[in-house]
């Protein structure tokens, strides 16, 4: 009996529970799609450093040598370190595109990601690992030949791989910060290729025991004087950039469906209130029927719970399999990862129910 009054009742009222029905369902699609979203992209790129070990740090210098490696060694804290020569070049286009060249000594730290063709070889004098969406844009390959300039050298290589960088997540030219991979990139090679007698390391890569800070103490105190600058892996600029991007869709994430939430429950205590206010005798015939005052209470409370419920849990289910696709495929154009899923986190079924236990309290209140 109660059953069919209610399902009576939501018939008669169907704007009023079709807003708070569609109100609920936005509140948790836009949280969990826009979180799920957000916390793909986390979990994405901290995946990358990880199979890629991205440094903790950066030590720049022109003067690594191996007494320098000796000295960073003896500060205690570190615990892994290569050394490469990075360069900027000018590959051989009608457009004169930017190349930093990395000259690499062993590609043990943020080691560079292979798509297609052979793994870095540190023995290999005639290679290199070119970045893939420079190599997309240009259209090369693995087996073309590329030439760059630098300083007063000029090389050709062999591409032997194409791949990602996780120093290259976010790459962009000091005079824009949108992408344009026909015109920049980034290239992998041995320590072997570099054309000079000697090479001139000018970073030292560094893993690290402890913070940042602290280490940044130590390089104070024991080396000053003998290297350039420290760069900390949350100061880089690639890190950074795309810790910031991620820190802005966790916020929308957060401060949008508040709204919808908001007025899901402003539109369930008006509806309620009145439906209540409107029925009171049919409420006192329902007492003198038998019904308890627990069940006719729980009767009205039921009517946002319902509607609430299955608005969450539908949302719960096609906010992750739909928002995502809306937003990667745009942000592939200015970040580069190997791969763009979404991520499940708790925290939108706590939202849910928090949200549904609202819908309880609001409905209890206007009873």
């Amino acid at each position: 009996m109660l059953k069919k009054k209610m399902i009576r009742d939501i018939r008669r009222h169907k704007t009023q529970f079709l807003s708070i029905f569609l109100m609920a369902f936005l509140g948790v699609f836009v949280f969990a799609g826009v979180g799920g979203e957000s916390v793909g992209l986390e979990v994405n790129v901290d995946k990358f450093y990880d199979d890629t070990n991205l440094a903790d740090g950066w030590i720049y210098s022109n003067y690594i040598n191996d007494l320098f490696l000796e000295q960073v060694n003896c500060l205690g804290a570190t615990n892994q370190m290569e050394r490469q020569l990075v360069v900027d070049s000018i590959a051989d286009f009608s457009n004169d595109p930017e190349i930093t060249l990395h000259f690499v000594e062993n590609n043990t730290i943020s080691k560079f990601y292979l798509i297609d063709g052979e793994p870095v070889d540190i023995n290999d004098k005639n290679g290199v690992w070119l970045d893939k969406s420079f190599a997309d844009a240009k259209g090369l390959k693995v087996g073309d030949n590329i030439t760059f300039k630098f300083e007063d050298y000029k090389i050709e290589k062999e591409i032997k791989g194409i791949g990602y960088s996780p120093e290259y997540v976010y790459h962009a030219s000091q005079s824009s910060v949108i992408p344009d991979f026909s015109k920049l990139g980034f290239a992998y090679m041995s320590y072997k290729a570099f054309p000079g007698d000697t090479v001139p390391y000018n970073v030292l890569n560094v893993k690290f025991d402890g913070t940042a800070e602290n280490y940044n103490d130590l390089l104070d105190y024991h080396m000053d004087g003998y290297y350039n600058s420290f760069v900390e892996r949350s100061e880089h600029t690639s890190v950074s950039q795309f810790s910031e991007e991620i820190d802005q869709h966790q916020m929308m994430a957060g401060i949008f469906p508040v709204v919808f939430i908001l007025i899901a429950m402003l539109i369930l205590l008006t509806t309620m209130t009145r439906i209540i206010a409107h029925q009171r005798t049919q409420i006192g015939i329902l007492k003198a029927c038998g019904f308890k005052d627990k069940s006719i209470m729980l009767h009205y409370i039921s009517y946002g719970f319902w509607l609430v419920l299955i608005g969450s849990i539908l949302g719960l289910i096609i906010g992750p399999m739909t928002l995502p696709k809306l937003f990667y495929p745009s942000m592939s154009s200015t970040y580069i990862l190997p791969s763009w899923n979404p991520a499940w986190s708790m925290n939108f079924v706590y939202v849910a129910l928090a949200m549904i236990l609202m819908s309880l309290l609001v409905s209890y209140f206007a009873f």
